[in-house]
């Protein structure tokens, strides 16, 4: 008969590694953060030129359904190595519908989400809703563990019903991205050539791919290459 009593031990640590996994993989799987371009313009001598900044954004589980809370960091070094750029209260609006747009598209409950977002940029301050499409096509990406890929940025507004809507300056963002190193930019449906402007030429000449969206659905299809 065999004795198995020196096993035990080793039978206790396979097991309390075993709890110590699963419960750094249940920890893991309540937060997660990304990091995504987003294109703006900056008053240099009263001209608006193109740039890019960078949307640091984290999201974590909540244990009740106390939110959505969203929360933005601003100056502060607690959340990543670089400072955060001042947001204006309509850029901050407008995150707060791209966090509602994103939980509608693929059926979460917000309310159980914390979501804190850092804006990096070299402006003192950013504004308008330009970029909240794009940071619901990222929180969408994340969620469902899709990849965003680091040579696309996006502009446009994204509504609740996950409709995007236009916004301004869109020769100038392309500018900025093309400066940036990005490759494919995503812009809202009907901006490729308005009244103002007709970008196609310009984003020829500056080897952009530009594509017209008119959903989030949309864009989260040709950003991630995958079905929604």
């Amino acid at each position: 008969m065999h004795s198995y009593r020196p096993l035990i031990p080793q039978l206790l640590m396979v097991l309390f590694l075993l709890v110590i996994c699963r419960g750094t993989v249940e920890a893991a799987e309540q937060r997660v953060s990304f990091s995504i371009p987003a294109l703006g313009v900056v008053d240099q001598g009263g001209k608006l030129v193109g740039a890019t900044h960078y949307l640091v954004v984290q999201i974590d589980r909540l244990p009740d359904l106390s939110g959505p809370q969203v929360q933005f960091n601003e100056g502060s070094r607690a959340f990543g190595p670089f400072k955060g750029g001042a947001l204006s209260p309509d850029w901050k609006d407008a995150a707060r519908m791209a966090v509602d747009a994103a939980a509608r598209a693929i059926g979460e409950d917000p309310r159980s989400w914390l979501v804190t977002v850092k804006n990096v940029s070299t402006a003192y301050i950013t504004d308008g809703p330009s970029a909240s499409a794009v940071l619901a096509v990222g929180i969408v990406a994340a969620l469902r563990g899709d990849t965003f890929p680091s040579n696309v940025a996006m502009t446009g507004r994204v509504e609740p019903d996950g409709r995007i809507s236009e916004v301004g300056s869109i020769p100038e963002k392309l500018q900025g991205a093309a400066q940036s190193g990005l490759s494919l930019v995503l812009i809202p449906k009907g901006q490729l050539r308005t009244r103002d402007w007709d970008v196609r030429p310009l984003a020829e000449s500056l080897r952009l791919t530009v594509l017209e969206v008119g959903t989030l659905r949309e864009a989260y299809e040709k950003i991630t290459g995958r079905r929604f």
